[in-house]
């Protein structure tokens, strides 16, 4: 059976494209904590899908694909190998979603002496088991990725929703 449909306004679909950006807490890492031994919590800027693909798209390069030194043509079309650097794009991802610690931060920046904030990710969190935890902890609160079975904070939660 087919569903009616009702005149319903638009409005309700019609966002304001200039509110202010949502930012949603994660939990920190063990190895940095306030005076108090508090784990200092972290700040996610909730970037939208447009934000989200424009970074995967940047870190896609497209190239003719080549047998025996010819091109390879199919049906008349050129054939191209894509090649998608996931790891630089999540990273670029991280970068961008994190308002604290702001990665793009000079003072940052300079103390690691790190020349590129695509890099910073690997700084501020050496070690693999913090990197994970954060990067794990970012894509879930930006929806990108399901939580594991283990409780994740209200906060995130909310956000998703």
């Amino acid at each position: 059976m087919a569903e009616k449909t009702t005149d319903k306004s638009l409005s309700y679909f019609m966002r304001d494209l200039n509110k202010k950006e949502e930012i949603v807490e994660i939990p920190g890492v063990e190895s940095y904590k306030d005076e108090e031994g508090n784990i200092i919590p972290l700040k996610v800027r909730l970037l939208t899908n447009k934000e989200i693909l424009e970074i995967y798209d940047k870190y896609k390069t497209k190239k003719l694909a080549y047998d025996k030194g010819r091109p390879i043509v199919q049906n008349g079309q050129a054939v191209f190998i894509v090649d998608n650097d996931s790891g630089r794009a999540v990273r670029r991802i991280m970068v961008e979603a994190l308002a604290y610690p702001d990665l793009k931060n000079k003072e940052l920046m300079d103390y690691y002496k790190c020349p590129s904030f695509d890099d910073m990710p690997y700084y501020v969190f050496p070690k693999a088991s913090e990197y994970a935890e954060v990067q794990k902890n970012i894509l879930v609160a930006l929806g990108i990725s399901e939580p594991d079975d283990e409780e994740i904070p209200d906060e995130v939660d909310e956000a998703k929703k």
